[in-house]
């Protein structure tokens, strides 16, 4: 009886530590070094090219956001002067509750600009990276800019894979779906703007702009190994069977 007592209190212990559907995030910026900013000069739209002033911006240290449902301002931010007086900005707010991701990124200039800057640029350019255990269907929701000029593409890829989902233009509303197994996953988002003195709405005048990801639960991956704490749980499975016939045997 024991022995039975042992193996139940064993088992009950492991299996609030076995594997299951999950979903941890980090956020990086996109770039070599890992800065989320980067401002430019002599900005061609067209053609998307300028000349770099430089890359800053800064990501808080906690890495991705708990999963408390709190929102975080400017869990992303930074500053850089194209020339002094005259700077350009970067903020991203983002909250997690459960499954679902929320972020709103913003790429936006000093309220007034002067100087002798030519076409300058603004970028922020960072991305999500999802670890996923687990199949599960997604629903992307990007929002359109919300300062004219503003560009804010996205794209969610597997690591190391193929890209899943994408808004090459970033100019209107979008939504992508899709599901993803067990890997890992990035959502990278560009948000470029070039029209210095344009402000937002009145109750968003720095352009903060949602972007969105919503995971639904679907099923256990079979294809994902069992990990050490549920071999232990059928070993502990195995022992007690055996133990069990052993007494009815006596």
């Amino acid at each position: 009886m024991r022995v039975f007592v042992f193996f139940l209190v064993a088992v009950s212990g492991l299996s609030q530590i076995a594997p299951g559907a999950a979903i941890s995030s980090v956020l990086n910026g996109a770039r070599s070094d890992g800065k989320p900013g980067e401002i430019y000069g002599n900005y061609n739209p067209a053609t998307g090219i300028g000349t770099s002033g430089g890359t800053f911006g800064s990501i808080n240290p906690l890495g991705g956001p708990p999963d408390n449902g709190q929102v975080y301002s400017n869990f992303i931010s930074g500053i850089k002067d194209f020339t002094p007086g005259n700077s350009g900005y970067i903020s991203t707010t983002v909250r997690r509750q459960g499954f679902n991701f929320f972020s709103t990124t913003q790429s936006y200039f000093a309220p007034i600009f002067a100087g002798t800057v030519v076409n300058p640029m603004v970028q922020n350019n960072a991305y999500w990276e999802f670890t996923v255990n687990g199949i599960f269907d997604y629903t992307i929701s990007g929002g359109a800019p919300q300062i004219t000029g503003n560009i804010r593409t996205y794209r969610f890829e597997k690591f190391g894979g193929s890209v899943l989902s994408q808004d090459s233009v970033g100019t209107q509303n979008t939504t992508r779906t899709g599901q993803v197994a067990s890997g890992v996953y990035r959502l990278y988002y560009d948000h470029r703007n070039f029209s210095p003195n344009v402000s937002g709405p009145p109750d968003n005048v720095i352009g903060g702009t949602n972007l969105n990801i919503a995971f639904t639960f679907s099923s256990e991956d079979p294809s994902v190994v069992p990990e050490p704490s549920s071999v232990a749980i059928f070993s502990f499975l195995a022992i007690g069977g055996t133990l069990a016939r052993r007494r009815s045997k006596r």
